[in-house]
């Protein structure tokens, strides 16, 4: 089977080739010891190569299951490579960050908005809603994803998985080299009556197993949030004003339930915007979806 034309690729494809490229040639040059930094080198490379087959399986294989697969596969690796963040930020990155974006945060809104917000804010409702949007992050991306995917907006579909890509690798290989400690992991946890709720005890549930400890600036709940908000306003607008409120209460959840510092969300609002302005100016002359069956490229 031959390595197929770079034109065969799509574009998800060779984002996540050069992810992990990138970090099996950071991991070959730092201090671990050589078994472990053999295998995550080879493990990264086998990946890849992996992907650079996906051509030719996609041209071959009419199995729906398995096409459905070749399609999703950045969805279900983007949280084993967040989480994979953590333990290359220890042996990698320079945390000197932390301490500047707390000195930062302190003399730009005279304290830390993550402390004082829910302090503010005692109220079990509010918490509750707030951490129900915080839940459902991990929810949009799939729903939206499906509901584009099997509509036949195949178009809309891989361009929303591509910029998500865009900002999940790039946030990743950051997250590596410069990692920051967020107030969830310094800070005290919102007190009584916030604290009481069913999504707060769930949200907290998924954080203390599914997070990454030096994943914090941007804040990557934001950044992708902001991504799909943008995607799906361009793409289905209705639907975009549908999710405004639960997108919003994404971004004010980020402080209230004390998992970043302000400037975390501000710098993801701005970096998700960025990627997709320049996605939007360079390429300006998509062409509209047409309807796909389901499981073969349109």
């Amino acid at each position: 089977m031959s390595i197929p034309s770079i034109r065969c690729f799509r574009r998800i494809d060779i984002a996540t080739i050069l992810y992990l490229l990138a970090v099996a040639g950071l991991v070959s040059i730092v201090g671990l010891n050589t078994i472990h930094r053999f295998l995550l080198v080879c493990i990264h490379l086998f990946l890849a190569i992996l992907i650079l087959l996906l051509p030719c399986l996609r041209e071959k294989i009419r199995y729906r299951p398995i096409v459905f697969l070749l399609d999703w596969y950045p969805i279900f690796a983007f949280p084993l490579l967040y989480k994979q963040v953590e333990f290359l930020a220890e042996i990698i990155g320079a945390w000197d960050l932390t301490q500047i974006i707390q000195r930062w945060e302190v003399q730009i809104f005279t304290g830390y908005p993550s402390l004082w917000l829910g302090d503010m804010f005692p109220s079990i409702l509010l918490s509750e809603y707030l951490h129900f949007c915080y839940f459902c992050y991990i929810l949009l991306i799939p729903a939206v994803g499906g509901y584009w995917y099997f509509r036949g907006k195949r178009t809309a579909f891989r361009e929303l998985l591509f910029l998500l890509a865009v900002t999940y690798y790039s946030s990743f290989l950051f997250f590596i080299l410069y990692p920051v400690d967020s107030p969830y992991y310094l800070f005290i946890k919102l007190g009584e009556p916030a604290a009481n709720g069913p999504f707060y005890k769930l949200v907290h549930f998924i954080s203390e197993r599914g997070g990454a400890r030096g994943g914090a600036f941007p804040s990557l709940h934001v950044s992708a949030s902001t991504v799909l908000l943008l995607t799906v306003l361009h793409s289905q607008r209705r639907l975009g004003c549908f999710l405004l409120p639960v997108v919003g209460g994404i971004y004010v959840a980020t402080l209230y339930g004390r998992f970043h510092y302000a400037l975390d969300v501000v710098a993801g609002v701005v970096f998700g915007t960025l990627v997709v302005l320049v996605f939007r100016c360079k390429d300006s002359g998509r062409q509209p979806d047409e309807p796909a069956e389901f499981g073969f490229k349109p």
